[in-house]
């Protein structure tokens, strides 16, 4: 009696030690199922890096990591008609970098181009979510071209560093004459937009001007980024 009492005890701890090895098992099969590849990028937008020096510009690299590959799969990334290739290491993700210098080379004109990346699985798994991104050259604009130099002009300027203030240097035969503060460059491309005059100087002389726009509160040749732009003053006769 006592043994099969002792016998049934032993069976119903194996049953329950089972049971409990079984449902952690149980419970992991649905994360399984639900991973997917996917991609995020370590940029919202890509900015131009210029050298201090020389003012050279270079496109830094998009760095994008993605996890949930197949391990050891080559994985296909896609940028428009461009194509960039990587492989997903032993847990299934991966680390590539892409290059932007078209996008920031594409246009002169101050603004942000709007891109998208998606990764694709090489093994079959699919296909990731589409990352959104921008990227901004580093330029200038004024309109009108042509006006009175107390006339109000439209500046527009892209690829600065966000959230940071611009300033306006204003030199005449190598001597700043202003240093204003133009505005606070928009998150995250650094675009801003202000409408002012063109020459901040009462009675500017005839000649040529040049304005240089940067984040420092003084004029510096070495400033980054900075963007030099050039305006001629000089007398319009008038028909009386």
């Amino acid at each position: 009696m006592t043994r099969t009492t002792r016998a049934q005890g032993r069976v119903r701890r194996r049953v329950a030690l089972a049971a409990a090895v079984a449902a952690p098992a149980a419970l992991a099969a649905p994360a399984i199922a639900a991973a997917a590849p996917a991609i995020a990028a370590d940029a919202v937008c890509v900015r131009p890096v210029q050298d201090p020096a020389s003012g050279r510009l270079t496109a830094p690299p998009l760095t994008i990591t993605g996890s949930g590959f197949t391990p050891g799969a080559p994985v296909e990334l896609r940028r428009g008609t461009r194509t960039f290739g990587g492989v997903a290491d032993a847990s299934g993700a991966f680390t590539a970098q892409l290059s932007v210098l078209d996008l920031l080379t594409a246009t002169r004109a101050p603004r942000a181009t709007p891109f998208g990346v998606v990764a694709t699985d090489q093994a079959g798994l699919g296909v990731s979510n589409e990352i959104r991104l921008k990227a901004a050259s580093l330029s200038f604009s004024a309109s009108p071209r042509r006006a009175n130099p107390s006339a109000r002009t439209t500046f527009k300027l892209s690829g600065f560093e966000p959230d940071r203030v611009v300033y306006a240097h204003y030199r005449f035969r190598g001597r700043t004459r202003a240093d204003v503060a133009v505005g606070r460059a928009g998150n995250p491309c650094g675009i801003l937009t202000t409408r002012r005059k063109q020459i901040p100087v009462r009675a500017p002389a005839r000649g040529l001007w040049t304005v240089q726009f940067d984040h420092n509160r003084r004029f510096s040749p070495r400033a980054t980024p900075r963007i030099r732009a050039t305006i001629r003053v000089s007398q319009v006769l008038r028909r009386r």
